[in-house]
């Protein structure tokens, strides 16, 4: 589980700013949070949603985690630089290093991961065990200061080993993923963490997810009939429709592996069928026999008298073509997957061609499942004031990105604010500007 993330001199955020799961003493909606292992008063949120205006900041923040994710799962190479965007409207900021702070969960136990870094290099790293009411060094890593390395000897087996890997990660690569590579075992637990619990979900076609799922996930795509069926999408099922294996992309490649597939072997093939993020058909190609079987995935609609009519994907609306995508997460949220206990899920735009009811309903189907056993969050950034709703959230689940006329971002959440009650209209109290966050529309001039 996320517990905190915290950046700065991060694209449009100059100041520190952060996104705090640990949960305020509100007691709204309180059966949802989650037990902290180790930490007996504090209690983790289950879900976030970052509210503003457009360029407001929130991809921004959701791209700082995942720039910091890519450090430490990506080796950029010799040369190679790191994704780090710096606050650009002041030349100090510019050639300053960016910092990312996170805590998280990784099994029972609470990590604390900090990275100073600029283009070219990482200038400070630390890793620390977090305990209720005191901290363990695991490492620590000052390459612009004394440029040395220092570890807890007694957290590894071999410090032989541990002193090696320090000295063969190279100054643009993050120790935890350049360890974990080099077989320091002790790393693996967080490290997991990044490459296993953080998904990151943007707004572009989730052709390939959805397909992954329907290929590699037992029971996905009866879930995912059954779950555009509950959505009010017109789909009543979906259905595999047998055709010729000229049906595929004309490559080479494809064509040949099609061809040596094993009996017990299938692969997914996601097809452009038209321009933008959402024209695209799924087929699916089983080995045996002299020829491969081929299927495409077809939706099927009931019609008036009660017939059921297929339609490719690609007749689909963009709004179902999105739910498409997010299935593959909701599949994992739900806990059929058995898969759910250790996901943290972060959405752009989670909205993006939803109705508002739609989106709601997605929110809530999660929340129902949370509770204090449970280890799976869900973060997302929406422009849908309607969301702003305290029956659904808690005013500590609800943050606010906001632009300053300078350029520089914030990040506050709902429950900094004082006197908001439970039944106060927060929508009109954001749309009022009291919270911030809201676009500063210029007047049209008048050139008549």
């Amino acid at each position: 589980m996320l517990l905190n993330f915290t950046l700065s001199n991060w694209m449009s955020y100059r100041d520190e700013a952060s996104l705090n799961m640990i949960s305020s003493l509100e007691r709204q909606h309180g059966e949802t949070r989650s037990e902290l292992p180790g930490f007996r008063s504090k209690k983790v949120l289950p879900v976030a949603a970052v509210y503003g205006g457009n360029s407001s900041g929130k991809t921004a923040l959701f791209k700082g985690l995942a720039a910091l994710r890519e450090m430490v799962l990506t080796d950029p190479g010799v040369d190679g630089l790191l994704p780090i965007q710096p606050f650009m409207l002041d030349s100090q900021s510019a050639t300053s290093p960016t910092m990312f702070d996170i805590t998280f969960l990784a099994g029972e136990t609470t990590y604390r991961l900090v990275v100073e870094a600029t283009r070219f290099s990482v200038s400070y790293e630390c890793l620390e065990i977090v305990k209720e009411g005191q901290s363990i060094d695991v490492y620590e890593r000052n390459a612009s200061g004394d440029g040395r390395f220092q570890f807890n000897r007694e957290l590894f087996s071999d410090s032989d080993h541990v002193l090696y890997a320090a000295k063969s990660t190279r100054s643009n690569q993050v120790f935890l993923g350049a360890g974990f590579s080099q077989n320091v075992d002790e790393l693996s637990e967080p490290f997991g963490w990044f490459s296993e619990t953080l998904e990151l979900v943007g707004v572009e076609s989730q052709a390939w997810s959805f397909a992954t799922a329907a290929t590699n996930r037992e029971d996905f795509l009866r879930y995912a009939g059954d779950a555009l069926s509950r959505m009010d999408t017109g789909i009543c099922g979906l259905v595999g429709e047998r055709v010729e294996v000229d049906a595929l992309p004309p490559d080479a490649r494809l064509l040949k592996k099609a061809s040596e597939l094993r009996e017990d072997e299938t692969i997914t093939v996601v097809a452009d069928r038209a321009p933008g993020d959402y024209g695209f058909e799924m087929l699916s190609v089983r080995g045996g026999g002299s020829r491969p079987d081929v299927q495409r995935l077809r939706t099927l609609h009931c019609g008036p008298d009660g017939e059921e009519h297929s339609f490719g994907l690609s007749a689909e609306s963009s709004g179902t073509q999105r739910l498409m995508g997010l299935l593959p997460m909701l599949f994992d949220l739900s806990g059929e997957s058995g898969s759910s206990g250790s996901k943290v899920f972060v959405v752009d735009e989670l909205d993006r061609c939803f109705h508002t009811m739609l989106t709601s309903r997605l929110i809530e189907d999660f929340l129902v499942t949370c509770g204090p056993d449970k280890r799976k969050q869900l973060l997302f950034t929406t422009h849908d004031l309607l969301l702003m709703d305290q029956s659904i959230m808690r005013r500590d689940e609800m943050y606010i990105a906001q632009r300053g006329s300078d350029g520089r971002s914030q990040l506050v959440a709902l429950s900094d604010f004082e006197g908001i009650r439970f039944d106060r209209d927060l929508i009109k109290s954001y749309l009022e500007g009291r919270f911030g966050g809201i676009p500063m529309l210029g007047e049209v001039s008048d050139h008549g």
